[in-house]
């Protein structure tokens, strides 16, 4: 717990893991839900042992935190956590060349240029994106979270009497999930990963295994659920069935939604935009994660609106599992789960 209060808590990982001993769990917060994932490195890979999606009641995730742990089979000490959304920020910044640790030391003095928030608000982390360039600049990702929403977190794990190892973002986490598990050689240039959660949709450009673009729009399940319950005149249970499972009321269910997808789909654009000119290159294809990402049509209006090849991701398409998890289960909501995957990724970190 000392070393995440010590003004590095871990927002950004190398990407390239190393193997260690024993398992991690990768555990994802979220408003409506918690997400759990244990894996283990076995051979060239990762195996996973166990997995869960433990529904939030109220405000307070900590008894959905608490039940998901235990439901572990055998007792953990690695556990990695996130926070994200609002008072969480990326940024893609040239630097001069210098080593990890003089930027470290470097941007902690100057984190309040790149960031809306006074110095005494906010933990940072950075990474060189590029740490083999010979050029006098560098790219750096930067990342900066409010004291307040990492604190909170540090607080309802300690209550839980969890330690955690390490507190991240989630668009990083994800992104550290994408870049592990899927092989470079069979990654388009420019990928966009969205997680679509219930408040806000991260939006994720990679180019290889490493991320160029971030950014978060407000537009998520929680909003599509209120169209559907203001509309048909039904409460937030009811209309989160119809969202999910719209039976003969697709047509209806799509038609109250139509709007805030539409505006969720020109956010994209503009982003889309803004990468291409940025970076001389085009997004070839986006990839859907999240609880949301699962509305009936949405994957189809997106291929059609952008012109871009839309799919659901499955980020456990390269790992194995063990015997005691239902290969049919996991692939079910594995959707749901890359941000969990990315977080326990995080054990075989060398950094």
């Amino acid at each position: 717990m000392s070393r995440l209060l010590d003004g590095y808590f871990g927002l950004i990982r190398k990407f390239i893991p190393t193997k260690k001993e024993g398992s991690a769990v990768g555990l994802d917060i979220g408003t409506n839900s918690c997400k759990l994932v244990e894996l283990i490195a076995k051979g060239d890979g990762y195996q996973v042992l166990d997995w869960s999606i433990i529904p939030v009641g109220g405000d307070d995730p900590a008894a959905a935190v608490k039940a998901s742990l235990n439901k572990l089979r055998n007792p953990v000490e690695n556990i990695f956590t996130s926070i994200y959304g609002k008072g969480t920020l990326i940024r893609y910044i040239d630097m001069p060349r210098m080593s990890l640790e003089d930027l470290r030391n470097s941007f902690a003095i100057e984190a309040d240029k790149y960031f809306p928030f006074t110095q005494d608000q906010i933990y940072t982390d950075c990474y060189i994106l590029d740490p083999s360039g010979k050029s006098k600049q560098m790219k750096v990702m930067a990342a900066a979270a409010k004291k307040e929403l990492v604190d909170a977190r540090l607080k309802m794990m300690s209550d839980l009497g969890i330690e955690a190892d390490l507190i991240g973002i989630n668009p990083v986490a994800l992104a550290n999930a994408r870049s592990v598990v899927v092989p470079t050689e069979s990654q388009p240039e420019a990928v966009g990963l969205i997680d679509m959660g219930e408040t806000v949709s991260s939006l994720t450009i990679m180019v290889g295994n490493m991320p160029k673009f971030n950014r978060d729009i407000y537009i998520g399940g929680r909003d599509l659920t209120k169209r559907i319950a203001n509309a048909l005149a039904v409460d937030f249970a009811e209309a989160e069935r119809l969202k999910c499972s719209p039976g003969e009321r697709k047509d209806e269910i799509a038609a109250i939604n139509d709007s805030a997808i539409q505006n969720l789909i020109q956010e994209v654009r503009l982003s889309f935009d803004y990468f291409s000119t940025e970076n001389n290159m085009d997004v070839s294809e986006l990839i859907f994660t999240g609880g949301a990402s699962q509305l009936t049509d949405l994957l189809d209006s997106f291929e059609q609106t952008l012109g871009v090849k839309a799919s659901s991701w499955n980020p456990f398409a390269y790992l194995t599992v063990s015997d005691q998890v239902t290969i049919q289960d996991l692939e079910k909501n594995s959707n749901r789960l890359g941000v969990a995957l990315g977080l326990a990724l995080y054990q075989y970190d060398n950094d």
